[in-house]
This record gives structure tokens, C-alpha cells and sequence, in this order.
């Protein structure tokens, strides 16, 4: 793809490239290579970009649009958890840099969308030649999941907590 500054300028605004300045001349060597594996691809209003239970080795970046994150519940049904807009400097399914994983939630447009997607394997092949970058990007990958397994725990003892009074 190619690596115009516009691309760049929105890297440096997501958390899992936030260790990175674009006036920085290497960083800016780094950013360009991750341009060139980035792929457009766009979504009408109503497409699924990713489905729940799917196995996935995608990260996606949302470039232009709106999406609603949605999860299913235990009995199936499907809920709204939150709508995400391009100026939220959001991507989704960054656990398929680290894992091929069985996507957690599905991704929904909910208007027409642009998207940037980041295989995984071809990630970690930039990873193994360029060691900071994928040092980089999978700190800031570990902190984010640290950050929802401690809200995870904590919801689930208040939820304990609350069946333990209900008893």
C-alpha cells in the first residue's frame, strides 16, 4: 500500500503504534513498513467484518465510517456493547497479532466503512526483521489485554459478590 503520510499520521494516533512519532526518522522507516502491508478493503452499511466465534488472524484499523462492536449472549442473542467512530483512532482484533484466535465479539458497519487490515503472519515476519517495532506494538498489545483480564476479575467478583448475597 502506499505509505502516504496520511496513513502514517493515523498509526501514530492508535494505542498499539502510540510508542512511535512521525518526525522521528526511523520510526517513520517502521510506520512505512507496516504501510506496505496494509490492505484497503471496504464495507457497506450492514456487513459483518468480523463474526464472533470465527477464527481470525486479522487486525483491522477503522479508517473512515462507523462500526458497532456486538456479542452474543449465553442463549445466542446478540447485543450492542458499543458503536466506534473513526475519530475514536479505533482498531479491532489485535489479539490475531499475537494468536489465530476465535474472535470474542463481531464487527458490524453500520455505515459505510473503510478498513485497513493487517495480516498477522505477515506482521510477525516485519517483526522478526524489525525486533522494536514488534517490541512496540506487542507492549502496547499486552497492556491492553492486562487492562481487560483486571476488569474482567473485577466484574466477575462483584458479580460473585452479588450472587453470595442473594444466597
Amino acid at each position: 500500500m502506499e505509505h502516504s503520510q496520511e496513513i502514517i499520521d493515523k498509526l501514530v494516533h492508535l494505542e498499539i503504534f502510540s510508542d512511535f512519532n512521525s518526525s522521528n526518522e526511523e520510526h517513520r522507516r517502521l510506520l512505512k513498513e507496516v504501510c506496505q502491508l496494509l490492505e484497503p478493503q471496504s464495507y457497506n452499511s450492514g456487513d459483518v467484518i468480523i463474526k464472533e466465534g470465527d477464527t481470525g488472524d486479522t487486525l483491522y484499523i477503522l479508517y473512515e465510517g462507523t462500526v458497532q462492536i456486538r456479542r452474543n449472549t449465553p442463549s445466542n442473542d446478540q447485543f450492542a456493547v458499543v458503536n466506534l467512530t473513526t475519530e475514536q483512532n479505533v482498531f479491532f482484533g489485535e489479539v490475531a497479532l499475537i494468536d489465530r484466535d476465535t474472535r470474542s465479539a463481531s464487527v458490524i458497519a453500520i455505515e459505510n466503512c473503510k478498513v485497513l487490515k493487517l495480516d498477522g503472519s505477515r506482521f510477525k515476519e516485519l517483526c522478526d526483521k524489525e525486533p522494536v517495532l514488534g517490541y512496540h506494538v506487542m507492549y502496547r498489545i499486552s497492556r491492553r489485554i492486562a487492562s481487560a483480564l483486571r476488569r474482567s476479575n473485577k466484574e466477575m467478583m462483584t458479580l460473585y459478590e452479588a450472587l453470595l448475597d442473594e444466597i
